[in-house]
């Protein structure tokens, strides 16, 4: 019996490795120099800093003691690739989600049920079934059914946060198979704290889960000329609406062709607000873009989420 010898393997030569490790020479080298670079300016750059954002609001944001923080100080662009897996968490969120809802405020938050009673899909209610398809019909229905949320809801929503709510949450709401109940699948919640020496602000988002905390990140923006991360978020309407004219400064948010659907931007650890100087808008009072047109500067960080996104 004849042995067949396979001819096409065989070693590399001295010469063929020779070019192989000058090869690899010549790409390590620069690429060597490249990651010095970049190590040595986010040391230079990056700043963590201790700030006193309070016992209370310590306590409320992530179930600590204590007055103090530390933070990184903006531009850090760490934290700014962890922002963007914070944003996938979101995106994976809403895909289970029968309905997303944004309320702003100015107070700290304590509304993170794992449930909320809907009384109308008892079998034997006869009550009317509430119409949430707004934000406003949304924290109207909190109120009933979370009394304790009248305090921290406390104004009407319809389309953009008064600039005096620049703090928001998030409810995304999922299926339930008790009819009676609706099953809060998350409440995200982005605050930005004052200093009271006026150094700055301190940016916290985070995601709750029966009121436990699941994920956050933070970053300190430091003062400047510009102005503050607002708004966090703008909600569009159907524009089956146009059916009633309620007058321009609501009617430009009538565009949505199906689903209504929110913009959502969340604080950029990479950029600092307070330091982009923006003028007025550009776009027409009658152009829903003049309401948030500066936000494009201030936050790499744009979600576009739609209110029912089982439709």
């Amino acid at each position: 019996m004849k042995t067949r010898v396979n001819q096409t393997r065989r070693a590399w030569t001295f010469v063929e490795m020779l070019v192989a490790v000058s090869l690899s020479a010549v790409f390590m080298g620069p690429a060597t120099l490249v990651f010095s670079s970049i190590t040595a300016n986010s040391k230079r750059l990056t700043t963590i800093i201790e700030l006193n954002i309070g016992s209370a609001v310590n306590q409320n944001f992530y179930g600590q003691s204590g007055e103090t923080v530390r933070v990184y100080s903006a531009p850090n662009y760490g934290k700014a690739a962890y922002t963007q897996e914070f944003r996938d968490l979101i995106l994976d969120d809403s895909e289970y989600a029968s309905g997303i809802y944004c309320l702003p405020r100015s107070v700290t938050n304590t509304v993170r049920p794992e449930f909320l009673r809907y009384t109308a899909g008892d079998p034997a209610s006869t009550s009317l079934r509430p119409r949430l398809d707004t934000p406003e019909a949304f924290r109207q229905f909190l109120a009933i059914t979370e009394p304790a949320s009248t305090a921290i809801y406390d104004s009407a929503i319809r389309n953009v946060p008064p600039t005096t709510k620049q703090n928001t949450s998030v409810y995304i709401l999922s299926p339930e198979t008790d009819p009676g109940y609706i099953r809060v699948r998350a409440v995200y919640e982005i605050d930005f704290v004052a200093m009271t020496n006026g150094s700055g602000t301190y940016a916290s988002v985070r995601r709750y889960r029966n009121n436990t905390l699941t994920h956050y990140y933070d970053i300190f923006y430091e003062a400047g000329p510009g102005s503050a991360l607002y708004p966090t978020f703008v909600a569009f309407e159907r524009s089956s609406r146009l059916a009633v004219t309620e007058g321009t400064a609501i009617d430009r948010f009538k565009i949505a062709e199906e689903n209504p659907f929110y913009f959502l931007w969340l604080p950029d650890p990479a950029i600092n607000p307070n330091k982009i100087i923006t003028g007025p808008a550009s776009a027409p009072a009658s152009a829903p873009l003049a309401a948030y047109e500066s936000m494009g500067a201030k936050s790499s960080f744009h979600l576009v989420l739609p209110m029912f996104p089982e439709l």
